[in-house]
């Protein structure tokens, strides 16, 4: 298992074209190896290929709207309930909306 982690990272570091080569490598090798929750990610990314490839390519994720959302939810946990969406929306929009408090 942790040579199919080990290979795996491998991907990371190479061009466009030979992580197709080295993924096709790396599924092989790892069906191989018959370890039933290495088997599920193999069948895991080969249902979302496209998508995890266009991810490795152009290097983008969702981690800031993640973030976002986890702020979201630690203001309002903090802030122990609203009474109104309204409150909860101004808030949100106060913490974390970057609007300037002087305008010029």
């Amino acid at each position: 298992a942790w040579q199919v982690r080990e290979n795996f990272k491998d991907l990371f570091s190479c061009g466009k074209l030979f992580a197709w080569t080295l993924y096709n490598k790396w599924t092989a090798d790892s069906k191989k190896r018959k370890i039933k929750e290495i088997d599920k990610v193999v069948e895991t990314f080969n249902n979302h290929i496209s998508g995890v490839v266009n991810a490795l390519i152009m290097n983008l994720s969702n981690a800031m709207a993640e973030r976002l959302n986890g702020k979201i939810q630690e203001l309002k946990t903090v802030g122990k309930g609203y009474r109104t969406f309204a409150n909860f929306r101004s808030a949100i929009l106060f913490f974390h909306g970057g609007l300037d408090l002087y305008p010029h």
